[in-house]
């Protein structure tokens, strides 16, 4: 895995982590589709409401409606009923105890700890959701004051402490009488900007809230200079109109110095979003204009192969790297392939070299036989020559020969060293590639620098993402100027990241570390390869020649194509796989494959236990190295038990009856 990709995945994890524990959980939640309050104010001053809720409810069982009673000033809340809306209006049936989950098809409207008034119904929703529609009505005593010069309506229909949002919020207030001159019916409403209240009439008065969050009030008060409430008694002896008319027009002052505001913190919001973007346009610019430089740098004059016949650099070749410089992109350093394929390569490589022989036993199983072969190995190959010189002389019998089954055995005992050896292969593929020249030291900084640059661009992304995701809770709770500006920063980095990341790894992409000389010889491996796999397809018929297939299929088990490789061979030349020297005691691998006595299956067997084997040790190493405790035996973590293998202390059991035999 590439180190960009396991940013992104590390990254993709923390947000997704962020997210998990960081936005409100549904559970318990109610968000209002529509809420319409109908209030008719009654001459004696006492005001009737029916508020009418399109709810959607989730994972509750009962809802509250709450009023506080100091702050309303008014004497009493009485004739409370709630009714559910279906198909009809069902009553729900009253009770007079306060309950935190109220009974099924049950309400109660109580005074809650002498400050506070609640109207509370079930709805039976604990493990579900549903949208419904309630009726709640009320009657609010002594609601309106008689003041000297006015009369004043001051209704708080939704406190601070209101724990649920909506939209759609309406009302309609409809007046004992009509006044006489419109004019001098004066209305005002406090809480979300956005929203609006109007005279319809002499005597109608309407609200309109298109949104309203958690903890934001909703009031009204509407004052006349004519007494319209013939029997109210709720007398003030003062003039109050200047006072309302003062307080009234600083609130709309400093209403209005906020929609100014607003409107300069758009236009900010805004100008920093172009901003934003124009400097990422400015880096795009630039980022295409170096890599299109840089791309024209990497390109090779050399043309295409479209089959190779020999091995290539055949001297220093290994199936260690081969399959390295195969895989080789922008780094030498994160470059995967499958270790026990190569290790399996390896050998019959060490086979071809006079290193190693088999010698059957059956038609599964069989010896290796590590041999004094003569010249040096390549760095990597040396390692696993070592290694099962060093197998043979720990194992019993003679301590050049290894049993297929014996090294299986050994690679699940010691992994460790398997491990590393893997390990040691790769580095010493690694310095190989780069002392042959293969590799170009400039191109790997060039290269670098713009897998650093995408990894910047991703972590850029991710400070947009969380810049965004802060800004929706700011804006919501009227931090508008700071949400604003956060959230277009966010949105103006996350395009400006995304498309230069796009640009970044695109040229990253067309890029390569390989040198000219280095880009020749993996085009000559690739082109071998599809001579492999496509050999039966051609049209040419060449003379079959064991030793070149020999050192072919120890590349093709490193590719992971041996399989194809054979199958192809069998079409073309099946006169090569048709030798049955029974008294030959051992051989190189192509006996094994060519033999009778195998079925056809003696390759596959010797792949399979090299491979086998490795794969083995790679299994055994990661349940060793695994932080978790294993209850089948296979190793981990230590587990908390244990303590129940104690030395048992031996009862002598007491004789109690004597048996006679007559």
């Amino acid at each position: 895995m590439s180190l960009t990709k396991k940013v992104i995945y590390i990254l993709i994890f923390f947000i997704t982590f962020f997210l998990i524990f960081n936005i409100t959980s549904y559970a318990g939640y109610q968000n209002w589709n529509s809420l319409n309050y109908d209030v008719t104010v009654n001459s004696d001053g006492s005001m009737n409401v029916v508020e009418t809720w399109d709810v959607y409810i989730s994972e509750t069982n009962t809802v509250f409606k709450d009023f506080e009673i100091n702050k309303s000033k008014y004497s009493e809340i009485s004739d409370v009923r709630v009714s559910r809306i279906e198909d009809r209006e069902i009553p729900l049936t009253q009770i007079y105890k306060e309950q935190y989950h109220v009974d099924s098809g049950c309400y109660y409207a109580l005074p809650i700890d002498n400050d506070k008034f609640e109207i509370a119904w079930n709805v039976g929703l604990d493990d579900s959701s549903d949208t419904r529609t309630y009726k709640i009505y009320y009657t609010i005593e002594d609601v309106v004051k008689i003041y000297n010069n006015c009369t004043e309506l001051y209704w708080m229909f939704l406190g601070k402490d209101n724990e649920m949002s909506g939209k759609n919020i309406t009302g309609t207030i409809k007046l004992p009488q009509s006044v006489s001159n419109i004019e001098k019916l004066r209305i005002w409403a406090h809480g979300p900007l956005t929203g609006n209240i109007e005279k319809i009439s002499e005597d109608t008065i309407s609200f309109y809230v298109p949104s309203l969050q958690k903890n934001t009030m909703l009031e009204v008060r509407v004052v006349t200079e004519e007494n319209i409430y013939e029997t109210c008694t709720n007398f003030y002896a003062q003039d109050e109109l200047e006072n309302i008319l003062v307080e009234e027009q600083k609130w709309a002052d400093k209403a209005n110095m906020q929609r100014k505001l607003y409107k300069v913190y758009f236009v900010v919001a805004f100008l920093i979003f172009i901003v934003t973007v124009l400097i990422f346009y400015k880096k795009m610019k630039k980022h295409i204009r170096e890599g299109n430089e840089c791309i024209q740098r990497n390109q090779f004059d050399i043309p295409k192969i479209e089959y190779f016949r020999e091995i290539p650099n055949e001297e220093n070749a290994t199936p260690s790297r081969t399959v390295l410089l195969k895989n080789i992109k922008l780094s030498i350093n994160n470059i995967i392939y499958d270790t026990s394929k190569v290790f399996s390569a390896t050998i019959l490589d060490l086979s071809v070299k006079g290193f190693v022989e088999f010698q059957p036993i059956d038609n599964k199983t069989f010896n290796i036989i590590v041999k004094n072969g003569n010249g040096e190995l390549p760095q990597d190959e040396k390692l696993v020559y070592d290694l099962l010189l060093n197998i043979a002389r720990k194992t019993e019998g003679s301590p050049s020969v290894i049993n297929s089954k014996e090294l299986t055995r050994y690679a699940k005992r010691n992994y460790d060293e398997f491990y590393n050896l893997g390990n040691k292969i790769k580095e010493s593929s690694k310095k190989y590639q780069v002392d042959s020249g293969n590799v170009d030291s400039k191109k790997i900084s060039e290269a670098m620098k713009w897998e650093n640059l995408s990894i910047i661009y991703i972590f850029v992304l991710t400070l947009g993402a969380f810049s965004g995701i802060f800004s929706i809770p700011m804006i919501a709770t009227g931090m508008l100027q700071i949400g604003l500006i956060l959230g277009s920063f966010g949105i103006g980095t996350i395009l400006g990241s995304i498309i230069n990341l796009v640009v970044a790894c695109k040229i990253k992409n067309k890029l390569s570390i390989l040198s000219s000389k280095g880009f020749e010889e993996k085009m000559q491996w690739e082109a071998l390869e599809r001579y492999m796999k496509e050999y039966s397809l051609l049209k040419e018929k060449q003379v079959f020649d064991v030793v070149l297939w020999e050192k072919f299929l120890v590349y093709a088990t490193a590719l992971g194509i041996s399989k194809k490789v054979l199958e192809q061979l069998k079409t073309v030349h099946p006169e090569a796989f048709m030798t049955n020297d029974s008294y030959v005691t051992h051989y190189g691998y192509w006996y094994l494959i060519s033999n009778d006595y195998f079925g056809g299956n003696g390759f596959s067997s010797l792949d399979n236990a090299f491979q086998g084997a490795f794969e083995s040790a790679q299994s055994a190493y990661n349940i060793a190295h695994s932080d978790y405790s294993s209850g089948s035996g296979g190793g981990g973590g230590f587990s908390s038990g244990g303590g129940g293998r104690r030395r048992r202390r031996r009862l002598r059991r007491p004789l109690k009856y004597k048996l006679e035999f007559h």
